[in-house]
């Protein structure tokens, strides 16, 4: 008897369909080797690595015909790693088999516009500091950046010069935006807010709290006096 259910097992096994098991495309980011990345090669001479993915940002290194790892991708740049370093090169400069499924690798100043969008709907309090109870444009932007360890002045003019000045085509997320809102623009900065990409800015607003709004509005288009990197790059 053991001997005939051992053939009608092997038999079954003989006779079993096939199934073929094919990876789901949709998938492969979320299988995609994050610590590890994946092959890529650097073409091209006296390539730049830089620190940020960002044309101005300082060059951590040059690269000839490099073997790289790839570990995210953020526009037009790669974040790669090379030689155990991390660092940030112009895709067109990059060669990698499947680069669709590279994900999308944030920037700090993508981390602090993510976190300050959370405490939009929180009150205009003039002096106030607590992102929940109560903030003033400047509380906004100090108690958000002080979570990543990120020291900024208490006032907005004074924030203007905690950092770098730059153009306002040159804005990432994550810089700060200056206005002159006292009636006529004079470029005395009385209001601040955290450039969110996409020509939107987060900031307190003296009537409705903390919220998102357009540089492209007559308003702020009108009273925009400048920007300013606080992230070194």
């Amino acid at each position: 008897m053991k001997n005939f259910r051992r053939c009608v097992f092997i038999a079954s096994l003989l006779f079993m369909p096939i199934i073929q098991v094919y990876a789901n495309d949709k998938n492969m980011a979320k299988i995609f080797p994050s610590y590890t990345g994946i092959s890529g090669k650097i073409i091209g001479k006296d390539i730049n690595v830089r620190r940020y993915p960002n044309i101005y940002a300082s060059i951590i290194t040059k690269a000839d015909y490099k073997d790289i790892r790839i570990l995210g991708q953020n526009e037009e740049w790669y974040k790669i790693m090379m030689n155990d370093k991390e660092g940030w090169v112009y895709k067109k400069y990059v060669q990698v088999a499947h680069p669709d499924y590279i994900p999308h690798s944030k920037i700090l100043g993508e981390e602090i516009v993510d976190y300050g969008k959370q405490f939009i709907g929180t009150p205009y309090i003039w002096g106030g500091n607590d992102l929940k109870s109560g903030v003033d444009c400047s509380g906004l932007t100090k108690e958000i950046y002080k979570t990543f360890d990120i020291d900024l002045s208490r006032v907005s003019y004074m924030q203007a010069k905690d950092g770098k000045r730059i153009a306002k085509s040159e804005l990432l997320p994550g810089d700060l935006v200056f206005f002159d809102t006292s009636g006529k623009n004079r470029g005395n900065i009385s209001h601040v807010g955290i450039y969110a990409g996409a020509n939107r800015f987060l900031h307190a607003d003296g009537k409705r709290g903390v919220m998102i709004s357009s540089l492209n509005s007559p308003y702020y288009t009108r009273n925009y006096v400048m920007g300013a990197r606080i992230i070194k790059t």
